[in-house]
């Protein structure tokens, strides 16, 4: 089978914690959703993109991208929902998929490179990076014990999957709450391969991350 990936970006949620709607953030004069589309653009493997959005942003969406490759669809009321309707959007003679947030504008090429290649290999890959932060489990508003951080990453995405095994797990477990897509194939009992991710591969969730993100636009040559 050739190698047809698909890339689902998902730039849909309210952005409650960022105190406005993601899409309406802009780095460089563009949205975040923008940049994101930027990062799949020109890899010649990636032969669709679904953007994921509300759809009030739909016609912003299609006055900014002029790509046929690009399909807009409606986020739902989950993550995962809106995940789900991406993945439904995708053509049939697409094998491979990236899931990735919409409000991560500086994955590293190299990143995208090594877990377009491990994805032949192995059914799922995800990128991570090591927690540089000593990390305690709590209850309530006391310790209940420390964790090796040596067990532990910080997951990123995008996430990449065969589609016919992740739109298989979305429809068998979509009912449960996830923290991200790769979860799923832990409740199928499928290995999950790691990649090394990057630092400056930040999610934009708070407002203060924007203090983060245009020191990142003022380097740009230190996240490629």
């Amino acid at each position: 089978m050739a190698f047809n990936v698909g890339a689902v970006i998902v730039c849909a949620g309210q952005g409650k914690r960022l105190g406005r709607d993601k899409a309406a953030i802009r780095l460089e004069g563009k949205p975040l959703f923008y940049h994101a589309y930027k990062l799949f653009k020109d890899i010649k493997e990636i032969k669709q993109i679904v953007i994921v959005l509300r759809r009030k942003n739909f016609s912003f969406a299609r006055t900014l991208i002029k790509d046929k490759r690009v399909s807009l669809v409606e986020g739902g009321v989950r993550r995962q929902d809106s995940v789900f309707s991406g993945l439904s959007r995708l053509d049939k003679n697409i094998g491979y998929v990236l899931i990735h947030d919409g409000a991560r504008p500086f994955t590293p090429k190299a990143v995208i490179a090594e877990m377009l290649k491990n994805v032949k290999r192995y059914p799922a890959v995800i990128c991570a990076v090591k927690s540089r932060d000593t990390l305690k489990k709590v209850r309530g508003n006391f310790v209940k014990n420390t964790l090796n951080r040596n067990d532990l990453v910080m997951v990123q995405t995008p996430q990449v999957f065969k589609k016919k095994l992740i739109m298989d797990a979305y429809r068998k477990f979509n009912h449960k709450d996830t923290f991200d897509d790769a979860q799923l194939f832990e409740f199928m009992k499928k290995k999950v391969k790691i990649v090394n991710g990057s630092y400056f591969n930040i999610k934009i969730t708070y407002p203060y991350d924007m203090i983060l993100a245009n020191a990142i636009i003022k380097q740009k040559g230190a996240r490629l």
